[in-house]
């Protein structure tokens, strides 16, 4: 049985809706990093506009580090039309960063003309997947870690927490330990931590644990991160 392609809460409706027609099983969900995740493979979206941003202010880097970080397979999917780099300032700039994600980070970027073909792209992937495949999990932490990583990487476990409120949580209270005891009131003073995230994060820390029949409702309204 085929593996359901896990697609972030914050991704256009008319992707997953697309995906469904074309018979992918989905999962919608919050997910952090990437956009999509299929077993071991996480993956980035990205317009072209996206990409250009992320480039202009240096974050496109770190963000395809964490996905690399997060996922053994990371994979970039940029969408729009190549041809319209002309009107772009500075685009050499814009193809050097996709030369180097290619050459010397070593991550896969595949290009699309538009959200119609960026769900062609996921149904060949869904579709190509051995189907025997062992079902795996969301996050998959990499071989070797230092300890703020390690930190964080625990942290990301909480619903709806994603790298910066790790941060967030991680340096108002000090160690995991502490996270993980803090009580809603006090972690609804943290940074974009509202009353509904903070009731979810410590009913799982808190709840007795069930076995697999048991699983937390995902309809948390706060935005990760």
């Amino acid at each position: 049985m085929r593996v359901p392609l896990i697609v972030d809460a914050n991704e256009p409706e008319d992707i997953p809706d697309r995906l469904r027609e074309l018979g992918v099983a989905i999962q919608v969900q919050k997910i952090a990093p990437g956009d999509y995740v299929l077993g071991p493979v996480g993956i980035e979206r990205k317009t072209l506009t996206d990409f250009f941003n992320s480039l202009v202010r240096k974050r496109l880097f770190e963000q395809v580090q964490r996905l690399r970080d997060a996922y053994p397979q990371p994979l970039l999917i940029l969408e729009g039309d190549l041809s319209e780099l002309s009107t772009f300032k500075h685009p050499q700039a814009f193809l050097g960063a996709l030369l180097a994600l290619e050459v010397k980070e070593r991550v896969p970027v595949l290009t699309t003309a538009d959200k119609e073909q960026t769900a062609l792209v996921l149904t060949v992937l869904w579709k190509s997947q051995d189907k025997g495949a062992p079902e795996y999990g969301l996050r998959h932490k990499p071989k070797t870690l230092s300890l703020g990583q390690r930190q964080r990487f625990l942290v990301e476990g909480l619903p709806s927490v994603g790298e910066t409120l790790a941060r967030n949580l991680l340096e108002r209270f000090g160690t995991v330990r502490a996270v993980f005891n803090a009580s809603p009131e006090e972690l609804e003073h943290t940074p974009k931590i509202g009353a509904v995230k903070a009731a979810e994060i410590a009913r799982l820390v808190t709840a007795p644990y069930e076995g697999e029949q048991s699983h937390l409702d995902e309809d948390v309204s706060d935005e990760t991160d």
